[in-house]
């Protein structure tokens, strides 16, 4: 499909938001010196992660040249301008934050600065699901937009920041192992959480998608439909649940389990994403 590139931009950007999120929030409620450098040496994964979101948009230019255009289009608040600057704005908080923290300038200043980016990175959500919210388009021009791609960043980040903190579980050390049990603990309970609203919602979002006076049936678009959304449902309740039971039976170490479960979730965003982005083939 031609949008494959958006695909992954916007559940990588979605989900690397949601990682922020995360271990910022971590960030904020620790004063622990040791647990603080941590958590900032995982912040750089961050500005990776958007990184490769930003690589994968430029394949989708016909013309990357014409990328300058972006700044005449925010004198109309243009949607697609907005959703770059945004990106741009968020990437540059999340650097200079990193920067700050890494060259120690104005220590003071840095807490404001980390919770400028997570405003930001929660207003990137809304500026990408803006972009995809058009009355031209009715499958998509309704709140389940926001609602779905919102969703993304929590199914993503919540296993993906378990993941990076059980990377490093040799760095912590035995003083902090009870430290990062709790918070595993946490992170899956909101797993559990997230996992449930999604399952609750999704069929609430197909029925809803059944009902909108649309010239064909968007369920049966493409014949791989059903078998996409059966995928998405499957990888996402076998990625957060093993993850989940396992933390809440306080195994709390496996890199491995987490890693799978943050794969098969992103795979998971990834078979949504498509079939949303057909949704736009349906024919007026």
């Amino acid at each position: 499909m031609q949008e494959l590139s958006l695909v992954f931009f916007t559940v990588l950007a979605q989900g690397t938001v949601g990682l922020f999120l995360v271990l910022a929030c971590l960030l904020m409620a620790n004063s622990e010196t040791n647990r603080q450098q941590l958590l900032n040496k995982l912040l750089m994964v961050v500005l990776v992660l958007l990184g490769i979101a930003g690589a994968a948009a430029m394949t989708h230019l016909g013309q990357p040249l014409h990328a300058i255009n972006v700044i005449f289009g925010l004198q109309h608040l243009s949607a697609l301008s907005v959703e770059i600057m945004t990106t741009a704005l968020f990437g540059g908080a999340v650097f200079t934050y990193v920067a700050m923290v890494h060259f120690g300038i104005l220590a003071k200043l840095q807490k404001l600065v980390l919770a400028g980016a997570m405003g930001l990175g929660v207003l990137l959500l809304l500026a990408i699901a803006n972009v995809y919210t058009l009355a031209t388009v009715p499958a998509w021009n309704s709140g389940w937009t926001i609602f779905q791609f919102v969703m993304t960043a929590f199914v993503v980040g919540i296993p993906a920041a378990a993941l990076m903190l059980r990377s490093q579980s040799a760095t912590l050390g035995a003083f902090q192992k009870a430290y990062q049990e709790r918070v595993d603990r946490a992170l899956a309970t909101l797993g559990f959480i997230t996992l449930g609203l999604v399952l609750v919602c999704y069929p609430l979002y197909l029925f809803w998608l059944g009902q909108v006076d649309l010239p064909a049936n968007p369920l049966g678009l493409f014949d791989y439909h059903g078998s996409l959304m059966l995928a998405r449902l499957g990888l996402l309740f076998a990625g957060l649940g093993i993850w989940v039971i396992a933390a809440t039976r306080g195994n709390n170490s496996a890199v491995g389990l987490a890693a799978v479960s943050t794969v098969l979730v992103l795979t998971a965003e990834l078979c949504g994403r498509i079939f949303f982005y057909d949704l736009h083939l349906l024919p007026m």
